[in-house]
Protein backbone atom coordinates (compact mmCIF):
# COMPACT_ATOMS: atom_id res chain seq x y z
CA UNK A 1 0.00 0.00 0.00
CA UNK A 2 1.15 3.54 -0.70
CA UNK A 3 1.36 5.80 2.33
CA UNK A 4 -0.35 9.10 1.84
CA UNK A 5 1.35 12.13 3.38
CA UNK A 6 -0.82 14.09 5.75
CA UNK A 7 -0.65 17.86 6.07
CA UNK A 8 -1.93 20.14 8.75
CA UNK A 9 -1.67 23.90 8.91
CA UNK A 10 0.50 25.28 11.73
CA UNK A 11 -0.26 28.77 12.95
CA UNK A 12 2.71 31.09 12.56
CA UNK A 13 2.64 31.90 16.29
CA UNK A 14 2.94 28.17 17.12
CA UNK A 15 6.00 27.87 14.88
CA UNK A 16 7.63 30.91 16.48
CA UNK A 17 6.96 29.60 20.00
CA UNK A 18 8.31 26.12 19.13
CA UNK A 19 11.45 27.72 17.64
CA UNK A 20 11.92 29.89 20.72
CA UNK A 21 11.82 26.79 22.95
CA UNK A 22 14.99 25.53 21.23
CA UNK A 23 17.03 28.63 22.04
CA UNK A 24 18.70 28.69 25.43
CA UNK A 25 21.42 30.82 26.99
CA UNK A 26 24.63 29.97 25.16
CA UNK A 27 28.24 30.49 26.27
CA UNK A 28 30.76 30.96 23.45
CA UNK A 29 34.52 31.53 23.59
CA UNK A 30 35.98 32.77 26.88
CA UNK A 31 33.49 35.44 27.95
CA UNK A 32 30.63 35.78 25.45
CA UNK A 33 27.11 34.82 26.55
CA UNK A 34 24.16 34.94 24.13
CA UNK A 35 20.91 35.44 26.03
CA UNK A 36 17.67 35.10 24.06
CA UNK A 37 15.46 37.99 25.18
CA UNK A 38 12.88 35.56 26.62
CA UNK A 39 15.40 33.71 28.85
CA UNK A 40 16.53 34.82 32.31
CA UNK A 41 20.24 34.86 33.09
CA UNK A 42 22.26 36.14 36.03
CA UNK A 43 25.64 37.25 34.66
CA UNK A 44 28.85 35.98 36.22
CA UNK A 45 31.87 38.28 36.66
CA UNK A 46 33.58 38.90 33.31
CA UNK A 47 30.59 37.86 31.20
CA UNK A 48 29.93 39.81 28.01
CA UNK A 49 26.18 39.31 27.62
CA UNK A 50 24.45 39.86 24.29
CA UNK A 51 20.66 39.98 24.58
CA UNK A 52 19.22 38.80 21.30
CA UNK A 53 15.87 38.57 19.57
CA UNK A 54 16.73 37.32 16.08
CA UNK A 55 13.23 37.89 14.69
CA UNK A 56 13.26 36.62 11.10
CA UNK A 57 16.93 37.60 10.55
CA UNK A 58 19.88 35.16 10.47
CA UNK A 59 22.05 35.01 13.57
CA UNK A 60 20.92 33.19 16.70
CA UNK A 61 24.35 32.11 17.89
CA UNK A 62 23.43 28.46 17.36
CA UNK A 63 25.03 28.14 13.94
CA UNK A 64 28.68 27.00 13.83
CA UNK A 65 29.60 29.87 11.47
CA UNK A 66 28.30 32.49 13.92
CA UNK A 67 30.06 30.82 16.85
CA UNK A 68 33.40 30.69 15.02
CA UNK A 69 33.10 34.38 14.08
CA UNK A 70 32.40 35.27 17.72
CA UNK A 71 35.49 33.34 18.87
CA UNK A 72 37.61 35.04 16.19
CA UNK A 73 36.28 38.49 17.18
CA UNK A 74 37.11 37.80 20.82
CA UNK A 75 40.67 36.80 19.86
CA UNK A 76 41.36 39.63 17.42
CA UNK A 77 39.62 42.64 18.97
CA UNK A 78 41.83 45.56 19.94
CA UNK A 79 40.58 48.47 22.04
CA UNK A 80 38.88 51.16 19.93
CA UNK A 81 39.18 49.11 16.69
CA UNK A 82 37.04 50.14 13.71
CA UNK A 83 34.94 47.12 12.65
CA UNK A 84 32.84 46.40 9.55
CA UNK A 85 30.18 43.65 9.68
CA UNK A 86 28.94 42.81 6.17
CA UNK A 87 25.68 40.86 6.11
CA UNK A 88 24.89 41.62 9.74
CA UNK A 89 21.58 39.71 9.97
CA UNK A 90 20.36 39.97 13.56
CA UNK A 91 23.34 42.22 14.41
CA UNK A 92 24.88 39.61 16.72
CA UNK A 93 28.48 40.05 15.50
CA UNK A 94 28.32 43.86 15.42
CA UNK A 95 26.95 43.93 18.97
CA UNK A 96 29.62 41.47 20.12
CA UNK A 97 32.33 43.66 18.54
CA UNK A 98 31.02 46.72 20.41
CA UNK A 99 30.87 44.88 23.73
CA UNK A 100 34.40 43.51 23.16
CA UNK A 101 35.73 47.07 22.97
CA UNK A 102 35.44 48.29 19.37
CA UNK A 103 35.49 52.05 18.92
CA UNK A 104 33.12 52.08 15.95
CA UNK A 105 31.17 49.34 14.16
CA UNK A 106 29.36 49.66 10.83
CA UNK A 107 26.81 46.86 10.32
CA UNK A 108 25.53 46.48 6.74
CA UNK A 109 22.78 44.30 5.27
CA UNK A 110 20.81 44.33 2.02
CA UNK A 111 17.67 42.97 3.70
CA UNK A 112 15.45 45.68 5.24
CA UNK A 113 14.02 43.12 7.72
CA UNK A 114 17.54 42.35 8.96
CA UNK A 115 18.35 46.07 9.21
CA UNK A 116 15.24 46.68 11.34
CA UNK A 117 15.99 43.66 13.57
CA UNK A 118 19.66 44.60 13.96
CA UNK A 119 18.77 48.20 14.89
CA UNK A 120 16.35 46.94 17.57
CA UNK A 121 18.96 44.55 18.99
CA UNK A 122 21.60 47.31 19.00
CA UNK A 123 19.30 49.52 21.11
CA UNK A 124 18.36 46.61 23.43
CA UNK A 125 22.08 46.08 24.08
CA UNK A 126 22.72 49.81 24.59
CA UNK A 127 25.51 49.94 21.97
CA UNK A 128 23.87 52.46 19.63
CA UNK A 129 26.69 54.89 20.45
CA UNK A 130 29.16 52.48 18.84
CA UNK A 131 27.18 50.53 16.20
CA UNK A 132 25.63 52.10 13.08
CA UNK A 133 23.33 49.87 10.99
CA UNK A 134 22.98 50.62 7.27
CA UNK A 135 20.91 49.07 4.51
CA UNK A 136 23.24 48.48 1.58
CA UNK A 137 26.22 46.47 0.39
CA UNK A 138 30.02 46.62 0.13
CA UNK A 139 29.75 49.28 -2.59
CA UNK A 140 28.16 51.65 -0.06
CA UNK A 141 31.14 51.37 2.32
CA UNK A 142 33.71 54.10 1.71
CA UNK A 143 36.23 53.96 4.56
CA UNK A 144 38.53 51.16 5.68
CA UNK A 145 38.63 49.16 8.90
CA UNK A 146 40.88 47.31 11.35
CA UNK A 147 38.56 44.28 11.40
CA UNK A 148 36.08 43.15 8.75
CA UNK A 149 33.74 40.22 9.31
CA UNK A 150 31.76 38.57 6.51
CA UNK A 151 29.58 35.66 7.63
CA UNK A 152 27.59 34.93 4.49
CA UNK A 153 28.39 32.28 1.84
CA UNK A 154 31.56 31.35 -0.02
CA UNK A 155 30.27 32.58 -3.40
CA UNK A 156 29.32 35.98 -1.88
CA UNK A 157 32.78 36.29 -0.29
CA UNK A 158 34.34 35.58 -3.71
CA UNK A 159 32.10 38.23 -5.33
CA UNK A 160 33.00 40.75 -2.61
CA UNK A 161 36.72 40.16 -3.16
CA UNK A 162 36.18 40.97 -6.84
CA UNK A 163 34.39 44.16 -5.75
CA UNK A 164 37.38 45.26 -3.66
CA UNK A 165 36.74 43.80 -0.21
CA UNK A 166 40.49 43.69 0.52
CA UNK A 167 40.73 47.47 0.09
CA UNK A 168 38.31 47.98 3.01
CA UNK A 169 41.01 46.61 5.32
CA UNK A 170 43.64 48.90 6.79
CA UNK A 171 47.26 47.71 6.50
CA UNK A 172 47.71 45.17 9.29
CA UNK A 173 43.94 44.64 9.42
CA UNK A 174 42.18 41.30 9.71
CA UNK A 175 39.35 39.80 7.67
CA UNK A 176 37.13 37.12 9.27
CA UNK A 177 35.20 35.12 6.65
CA UNK A 178 32.69 32.37 7.41
CA UNK A 179 29.67 30.63 5.95
CA UNK A 180 32.15 28.50 4.01
CA UNK A 181 31.50 24.77 3.52
CA UNK A 182 34.72 22.77 4.01
CA UNK A 183 35.19 21.77 0.37
CA UNK A 184 34.94 25.45 -0.70
CA UNK A 185 37.67 26.63 1.66
CA UNK A 186 40.62 26.21 -0.72
CA UNK A 187 38.84 28.26 -3.41
CA UNK A 188 38.18 31.06 -0.91
CA UNK A 189 41.83 30.99 0.30
CA UNK A 190 43.01 31.30 -3.32
CA UNK A 191 40.72 34.29 -3.94
CA UNK A 192 41.84 36.00 -0.70
CA UNK A 193 45.50 35.55 -1.64
CA UNK A 194 44.95 36.78 -5.20
CA UNK A 195 43.45 39.89 -3.60
CA UNK A 196 46.63 40.55 -1.62
CA UNK A 197 45.57 38.99 1.70
CA UNK A 198 47.26 36.16 3.59
CA UNK A 199 45.19 33.41 5.20
CA UNK A 200 46.57 33.07 8.73
CA UNK A 201 44.03 30.95 10.61
CA UNK A 202 41.41 28.31 9.87
CA UNK A 203 38.75 27.00 12.26
CA UNK A 204 36.36 24.19 11.40
CA UNK A 205 33.19 23.02 13.16
CA UNK A 206 31.19 20.24 11.56
CA UNK A 207 31.26 20.99 7.79
CA UNK A 208 31.76 24.73 8.25
CA UNK A 209 35.02 26.68 8.01
CA UNK A 210 36.00 30.13 9.26
CA UNK A 211 39.09 31.74 7.74
CA UNK A 212 41.04 34.70 9.10
CA UNK A 213 43.18 36.65 6.63
CA UNK A 214 45.50 39.61 7.14
CA UNK A 215 46.49 42.55 4.99
CA UNK A 216 50.23 43.17 5.01
CA UNK A 217 51.59 46.38 6.44
CA UNK A 218 53.56 48.38 3.85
Amino acid sequence: SVSVPSFRPVAEEDWVEAWKERLNVLRIGRHIVIRPSWRDYAPEPGDIVIQLDPGMAFGTGLHPTTQMCLVALEELMRPEAAVLDLGTGSGILAIAAAKLGAGHVLAVDRDPVAVKTARENVVTNAVQGVVSVMEGSLRDVSRNYDLVVVNILAKVIVEMMREGLATRLRPGGRLITAGIIADQASEVVAVLERGGLTAIERQQREDWVCLVASRATP
